[in-house]
């Protein structure tokens, strides 16, 4: 046993978990070195079973063993010698591991694996794991040899040469301190927020707990069916899916795992959609006509340009082109924050027709303070934009009760919009970019309603096809009576 006739004390020694973290080597290395029959003994000191180190013997011990084959230090390489600046092997042996299986004799008797995984905590200390894993039930590997197989085959990562010790955290603390800070804010504000409210009331409540690598795509599966069977709408489990998909890729991308586990879930089939009733055309000037101004103006502008409300209520005077009778969406605004639109396309300029420019024009001298950098919709304080929500509910929805018409949302009227389009036979390609879509298919699929006028006139197109034919085959057969009676006369003469 290595050292001198000082004694030295407790805070000269480290133990064998710091001496691997302190120079890079494995437990394995050091163990192999202190035992009884080791040709090179480590320099270590016994107290008591407990094995201590003190660091300069250990480092003096290093550099004293450096060769001509690795020319470099483990010191200085972090555990990996190099040679002419070219990596080279580990000069501590990595460990290959072979693990060990057993039946667990329950009612349902499975195979369970056993093995050893090194983790890197969030203070980059190394600490071993043991494993136990699931490999499959009884009547599924009926053998200890198969048992031994398939965890072969799940140690093959552990055993691989360039493995490393995996970064371990919980998923609360990897969605806190790395996904929020990193990826969320590259998104969109409405996207964050989004975002933020399914992680604070779906995902962290049911995961936030465990540990990142333990989440299997069983776990995921199983609260996912969980949630589709508690009441949520079929979109709003397909983006609690999409959210979380969205965290596990990241801890793939920073290397905390291999495998997104929330890639395999399967869903259930979307249900039958039905699209929400559009207000009709009268009910809509009913409406205006019932709001006093900025409101009226709102409603109207709406429906003539089928903007979103973030678009609308950011607009400036600036916005609007006079010269060339369009109107230009540079902007959005949301909860009172200014932002860019939702895509690229939604940048775009909008025709206006003349009589649209008459009546901003008319709108614009009632307020005569007001200059090209001002919003159109400015609130009553004259700080900031209207908020949609509270346009909504306090001067529309009750307007709307108190006619009696249909349901009014900002986004049915761009529905109506675009319907109205559609039904005039404009070009989906012209109402794609008034309505800044990426895609002509989403203009069609989502926005595009079936309207009563539109109905009627496909009934009628196929009914007057149907009494054109009948008149058809009525005349055809009373021309062919009559040349048969004209033959049956003939031969009577004859």
């Amino acid at each position: 046993m290595a050292g001198t006739n000082h004694i030295p004390t407790s805070a000269e020694l480290v133990s064998v978990t710091d001496l691997c973290t302190q120079f890079g080597v494995s437990r394995d290395w050091v163990y192999k070195r202190v035992a009884a029959k080791a040709e090179d003994r480590l320099p270590f000191v016994r107290l008591g079973r407990l094995i201590r180190f003190r660091s300069e013997e250990v480092r003096a011990y290093l550099e004293l063993r450096q060769t001509a084959e690795t020319n470099g230090s483990l010191l200085a390489t972090d555990g990996i010698a190099r040679a002419n600046g070219r990596r080279k092997r580990s000069m501590a042996r990595k460990r290959f591991q072979k693990g060990h299986v057993r039946l667990r004799n329950t009612s349902d008797p499975y195979w369970e694996g056993f093995y050893w995984e090194d983790l890197r905590l969030t203070d980059n200390q190394v600490v071993r794991k043991q494993r136990a894993i699931n490999l499959g039930r009884s009547t599924e590997v009926p053998s200890k040899k198969l048992a031994e197989r398939k965890l072969a085959e799940k140690l093959a990562e552990v055993n691989d040469i360039d493995y490393r010790p995996r970064p371990v955290t919980t998923v609360k603390d990897f969605v806190d301190m790395r996904y929020k800070k990193l990826i969320l804010p590259l998104r969109k504000r409405t996207t964050r927020h989004g975002y933020e409210v399914v992680l604070a009331h779906h995902i962290l409540p049911e995961f936030g707990a465990m540990q990142l690598v333990d989440v299997t795509g069983e776990d995921v599966q199983a609260f996912v069916t969980r949630k589709s069977g508690c009441g949520l709408a079929w979109n709003t489990v397909k983006n609690i899916i999409y959210v979380f998909s969205a965290v596990y890729a990241a801890a793939v991308k920073f290397g905390y795992l291999k495998v997104n586990p929330v890639r395999s879930v399967e869903m259930s089939q979307e249900p039958v959609k039905y699209q929400a009733k559009l207000p009709r055309d009268k009910e809509i000037q009913q409406l205006q006509n019932e709001l006093d101004e900025p409101y009226r103006t709102m409603v109207w502008l709406a429906c003539a340009t089928g903007v979103r409300v973030s678009e609308l209520l950011a607009l400036r005077w600036r916005s609007i082109d006079w010269v060339h009778s369009c109107l230009w969406v540079r902007e959005a605004v949301h909860n009172g924050e200014i932002d860019s639109p939702k895509t690229h396309r939604s940048q775009r300029p909008i025709r206006l027709s003349r009589s649209d420019l008459v009546r901003l024009k008319k709108f614009r001298k009632a307020r005569p303070r007001s200059n090209d950098e001002d919003w159109l919709f400015l609130n009553t304080r004259g700080t900031a934009p209207f908020l949609a929500d509270n346009v909504l509910e306090r001067i529309i929805r009750p307007a709307v009760k108190k006619l009696g018409i249909t349901h009014v949302t900002w986004h049915l009227l761009r529905h109506w919009h675009t319907t109205v389009l559609h039904d005039e036979g404009v070009s989906i390609k012209v109402t794609q970019e008034r309505l800044g879509h990426s895609r002509a298919e989403t203009t069609m699929k989502h926005y595009v309603h079936l309207s009563q006028q539109a109905d009627r006139e496909a009934a009628n197109a196929v009914s007057r096809r149907l009494r054109r034919g009948s008149k058809t085959r009525n005349s055809r057969s009373f021309v062919s009576r009559i040349v048969s009676r004209t033959a049956i006369a003939g031969s009577e003469q004859t």
